[in-house]
């Protein structure tokens, strides 16, 4: 037989078959027929059930895709939902982070130790170093809170800058490290002794420079404002520590670099002095 044939035949065979199983299905039996009927439905159960499990087999992956399409869309949704509640939930604990930060640094300048004596003001930092033509930050006090020109500011660490200018709300810092900024200091001698200087800023966040009489001051040493060099700053503010002592060309100096010890890239709290020089 040719398999057009065999093809054919089998289709045959198949469609019998299910008229076969309407019919049964549908048949009023009674009495005795009901078992003769009943042992011929088992039996054409039995011969289909075969064709019944590969139609089933075949139909499966299909019906497998058609849910997988049909959930697909909700499945995406749910991750977009998902993805968006963890991005919520990161910035909140970065923002309470950064909170509990800021109060840290506030707290802290409550420890700061020298100074003590005179009147002050915190503000936060509201802008970050400039150095485009000057190096400075911008605070969020003015003058309203009595903020004034030329009023020393510190971090915990120590000396800052002073300020350059103030509106009613917010104050423009002069940071120590600008080639304008002239700090009298005090350093600490190998000998034990102190020897007066003046620390130069050189720009740009780089360390300050002084020019020292020997005997050569002490390295690692802490610098402090003199209180002398025109009065401009009040004594005793820790401004920085000896990082290099060299000797000065064919003189009896030293050259003395100092780094500051406030990073100022990290701020974002300082103490205003409420501080003028004597008149």
């Amino acid at each position: 037989m040719s398999p057009a044939n065999r093809r054919a035949n089998q289709r045959i065979t198949l469609v019998m078959l299910i008229l076969v199983s309407l019919t049964l299905l549908t048949l009023d039996y009674h009495g005795e027929a009901n078992k003769t009927i009943t042992n011929i439905r088992n039996g054409f159960q039995s011969a289909i059930s075969p064709i019944q499990r590969g139609i089933a087999d075949a139909l499966h992956p299909v019906g497998n895709f058609f849910a997988g399409a049909f959930n697909y869309g909700s499945l995406e949704a749910q991750n977009t939902a998902l993805s968006r509640e963890l991005g919520k939930a990161d910035r909140q604990l970065y923002e309470q982070r950064a909170e509990e930060n800021q109060i840290r640094q506030v707290q802290a300048l409550d420890h700061i130790k020298f100074a003590s004596n005179l009147a002050s003001v915190d503000a936060p930092v509201i802008s970050q170093p400039s150095s485009n033509f000057e190096y400075t930050l911008e605070i969020g006090v003015g003058t309203s809170q009595g903020v004034g020109v030329g009023m020393p500011v510190v971090g915990l660490r120590g000396y800052v800058g002073s300020v350059l200018s103030a509106s009613s709300s917010t104050a423009v810092i002069l940071l120590e490290q600008d080639i304008r900024t002239h700090i009298g200091v005090r350093f600490t001698q190998k000998s034990g002794g102190s020897e007066l200087g003046v620390l130069n800023g050189q720009g740009d966040g780089r360390p300050l420079t002084a020019l020292v009489n020997l005997p050569a001051p002490k390295k690692g040493s802490i610098v402090y404002t003199s209180g002398l060099y025109g009065e401009l700053y009040p004594a005793g503010l820790p401004v920085g520590v000896v990082s290099k002592v060299s000797p000065a060309s064919g003189q009896l100096q030293d050259n003395v670099t100092v780094t500051p010890l406030v990073n100022v890239d990290n701020l974002q709290f300082v103490r205003v002095l409420l501080w003028e020089p004597p008149a």
